[in-house]
């Protein structure tokens, strides 16, 4: 077993990018770390084989505590992705046995993750049935929408993870039951708040201080879905492939560990950051989580935000489409009618402090200040490093 914690960057930085991924709590990887050399086959009825099941149920056990459900109906995946991407393609009729699509639509929010979306319209274009994109206010919410005969599936997200945003899932729950529907929900950002009811309720390991690599799909008592591998019985034949023993491990330790509440630094920022010229906070009327706060700055490009907050020493994400990696800007923001090339999200998690808070308060005043200065000039690579 390592005697020695995982590396670090250094010099320190301050981390507000938990949204993305947050770094692993200690006990969990502790947990991990003693399966890493272990070579067990939880199929298997020797020794090995036996303690590795019981590994990973009592993994299962933990995960189904966390979303509220029974381990039983918790399957474990390789992310979060994977499971959305399953739920749809199973929907549609694109899984290896499936007889064919559960109805002649699919239902999907427009600020749903891309994990869903582009697995939607591509799966609707293939199975040739209709997708139907629900639009949402400026703030986020998504509108009140009717539910047409035979529907396949309706996707909302618990969290946004552009925004923060929380939808009413519970209340659209309800709402797709009375019309015979299923519910898939993404609560992968549902950290530190109550988890919603949903027919497919899907979360990933390293948005909790989990390891990378593994992620959870529930299914409500009694719902059924396709298996999208086959070659094997894992998973009671949900999951074909050999089971990652030591990220489950990890995952499970995560869900029994309490997780901060962040509400008072994310407060003390959105007080910090509102006294600043052009700073617009996304969805400020409507309920949102803890750890995720959303923003614009007018005039300042929302790559130069980040580059600069960088130079300082600050992990931040940005939905500019340079920022990101896309090609696109994000399409949250659109939805929104927000400026994606000026939006700066923050995101808090277990590590974060109020000298996270007030390094933002420093660096970001005087960047902005800097960047409205360039705005009107070609910014060559030098001018970055000045940033």
């Amino acid at each position: 077993m390592p005697d020695t914690p995982p590396p670090v960057l250094s010099p320190p930085r301050h981390y507000l990018d938990h949204a993305s991924g947050t770094p692993m709590r200690p006990e969990a990887y502790e947990a991990m770390a003693l399966w890493f050399a272990q070579a067990a086959d939880p199929g298997r009825v020797h020794t090995e084989g036996r303690t590795a099941l019981q590994a990973i149920e009592g993994a299962r056990n933990h995960v189904g505590a966390y979303m509220g459900t029974s381990p039983r109906d918790v399957v474990f995946t390789g992310s979060a992705t994977e499971a959305l991407n399953w739920c749809i393609f199973a929907a549609c009729g694109l899984t290896p046995t499936s007889r064919g699509p559960w109805g002649k639509r699919l239902l999907v929010s427009q600020v749903e993750h891309t994990a869903v979306l582009a697995a939607a319209r591509a799966a609707a274009a293939k199975a040739k049935i209709e997708l139907i994109e629900l639009p949402v206010d400026k703030t986020g919410i998504v509108q009140d929408f009717d539910i047409p005969p035979d529907t396949a599936l309706v996707a909302v997200q618990h969290v946004n993870h552009e925004t923060g945003v929380i939808q009413k899932v519970t209340d659209i729950h309800k709402k797709c039951q009375e019309h015979g529907t299923l519910l898939l929900t993404d609560a992968c950002q549902s950290v530190g708040i109550p988890m919603p009811t949903a027919d497919f309720l899907v979360i990933s390991a390293h948005k909790l201080g989990g390891p990378p690599g593994i992620g959870a799909l529930a299914l409500r008592r009694r719902v059924r879905i396709d298996a999208l591998f086959l070659g094997g019985e894992q998973e009671l034949g949900r999951r074909a492939g050999g089971e990652n023993v030591a990220g489950a491990v990890g995952f499970g330790h995560a869900c029994t560990l309490e997780i901060p509440d962040t509400t008072s630094l994310r407060d003390q920022l959105i007080a910090g950051i509102s006294t600043l010229r052009g700073v617009e906070i996304f969805g400020a009327s409507v309920n949102r989580a803890p750890h995720i706060l959303g923003c614009s700055v007018a005039e300042c490009s929302g790559e130069g935000l980040l580059i600069g907050m960088d130079n300082a020493g600050i992990t931040l994400n940005s939905g500019s489409s340079c920022a990101s990696g896309h090609l696109e800007p994000s399409h949250v923001h659109y939805a929104i009618g927000a400026n994606a090339d000026t939006s700066l999200r923050f995101s808090f998690g277990w590590t974060s402090t109020k000298a996270d808070v007030d390094a933002v308060l420093v660096a970001l005043p005087p960047l902005a200040e800097r960047l409205r200065r360039l705005r009107t000039t070609p910014i060559s690579s030098q001018h970055w490093n000045n940033i």
